[in-house]
């Protein structure tokens, strides 16, 4: 096979990459309040989106809060990894309320969250629930990061996709390995 036919066949290859889901993840790492709650911009964008707090009365629990006129949607239960974030949720939006107790677990956990100031992306944001010190009451909380897809397509929990330009990156070196192993060939011969 010729180089042009090598790299006519690469780049046939590559193009569907460029089509593909792009997974965007904003970490966070801020605490949640103890009481009352805190306004998140979990997109980035400067707007605020959700509101978020420890529940302070019932410590396996977690307060959330699209009112007061914050744009994002989300839903009253924990998801696993593996399920998917799409519209076959029940969303809910413009009031507050707690998510449930079940299956919260030490370690992360995972909320669906859409429509948030950037647009109507599915997403969820990961939330970090730390084991209390002996005697000091619930659990500490922390907002780790907020992961969509930017195409608005549905998103899987725990999914990391590769975005369009480092597959694009990886098939170009994948090609220039290519390329010198046949030139060194070429002189070998």
């Amino acid at each position: 096979m010729n180089l042009k036919k090598l790299l006519c066949t690469a780049s046939v290859l590559m193009l569907p990459s460029l089509a593909m889901a792009s997974v965007v993840t904003n970490n966070i790492n801020l605490a949640l309040p103890h009481s009352g709650f805190n306004a998140y911009d979990i997109d980035g964008d400067a707007i605020v989106d959700i509101g978020l707090s420890e529940d302070c009365c019932s410590p396996n629990n977690t307060f959330v809060s699209s009112g007061f006129g914050y744009p994002a949607s989300w839903q009253y239960a924990w998801l696993s990894v593996g399920q998917t974030v799409d519209n076959t949720l029940t969303w809910v939006s413009g009031t507050f309320g707690y998510t449930p107790t079940a299956p919260v677990t030490p370690g992360l956990n995972y909320l669906a969250v859409k429509d948030t100031s950037i647009g109507s992306y599915f997403g969820y944001i990961t939330i970090d629930f730390e084991l209390p010190l002996v005697g000091t009451g619930g659990y500490s909380q922390t907002l780790v990061s907020y992961t969509y897809d930017d195409t608005g397509r549905a998103i899987t929990v725990g999914s990391s996709v590769p975005e369009p330009t480092a597959l694009s990156l990886l098939g170009l070196g994948l090609l220039g390995l290519v390329g010198a192993s046949r030139r060194r060939k070429a002189v070998e011969a």
